[in-house]
């Protein structure tokens, strides 16, 4: 994983703390003594981020006691969950979950209602990226939310407070829209239809389907039908 995305052990803000046993760290979960490796190391600073890790995912560890569930405590345990479990997604997390932190990070988490998220979805708004971004942003911040409460992290209140933001809509917000994609034009795809492969038997060996062929067929029949032509030529010059 990016050491760059997830917490420094030696800094973290849960409640397991690295202490020291002579030349060796190691930490006590539930009075028991677990060793992590040579004090500093790379390896024992993995193996205390992986131990905390594992904690948040136990719902019957309540490591905090009664001390409250920040933002910032929940937001940098669901980047290093979300790096692992949905990759796809996880730049897009990053940046929900950096503008979350820049206005609430050592809020409880609990503290946080509907205005809270009206506030946060203005601030993406703010970013400058597009309406339909910001409303992905939103569904981020929704299902970090839900991965608390399945966690004992989160109450269920907070959870639904979000889930009630309506979604930015077009024309009734200052967001920006994405730029629609334009069609090709003819032209380009006139001079382009000589380097895709022929129709038939010959394409398929090389893994096109019958619906792409049919497509390029019906719009483009002119210049496929020469294209295809010319290739049938070349063929049958090789072959004699």
């Amino acid at each position: 994983m990016n050491s760059k995305n997830t917490p420094n052990p030696s800094q973290s803000p849960l409640m397991l703390k690295i202490r020291k046993d002579r030349d060796y760290d190691c930490v006590y979960v539930k009075g028991k003594k677990i060793m992590l490796g040579k004090s500093g190391s790379p390896e024992a600073q993995e193996k205390f981020r992986r131990l905390q890790i594992q904690v948040l995912s136990d719902p019957t560890f309540s490591f905090l006691g009664s001390r409250q569930v920040t933002v910032k405590h929940l937001s940098l345990a669901y980047l290093d969950y979300a790096e692992e479990h949905d990759p796809s997604h996880f730049s897009s997390i990053k940046t929900a979950v950096k503008i979350l932190l820049k206005h609430f990070a050592d809020e409880p988490v609990d503290s946080l209602d509907s205005r809270s998220f009206l506030f946060l979805q203005e601030r993406f708004v703010d970013h400058g990226v597009s309406r339909q971004y910001c409303n992905s942003l939103m569904c981020h911040i929704r299902a970090m939310l839900k991965w608390g409460i399945l966690r004992k992290l989160v109450s269920h209140q907070v959870y639904v407070e979000a889930k009630f933001i309506p979604a930015l809509k077009k024309g009734k917000t200052k967001a920006r829209e994405n730029t629609p994609i334009q069609d090709v034009s003819d032209e380009v795809v006139n001079r382009s239809l000589p380097h895709f492969l022929p129709t038939g038997d010959v394409a398929r060996k090389y893994g096109v389907s019958d619906g792409l062929i049919s497509q390029y067929r019906k719009r483009y029949r002119s210049s496929w039908n020469e294209y295809i032509a010319d290739k049938k030529e070349a063929v049958e010059n090789v072959a004699a």
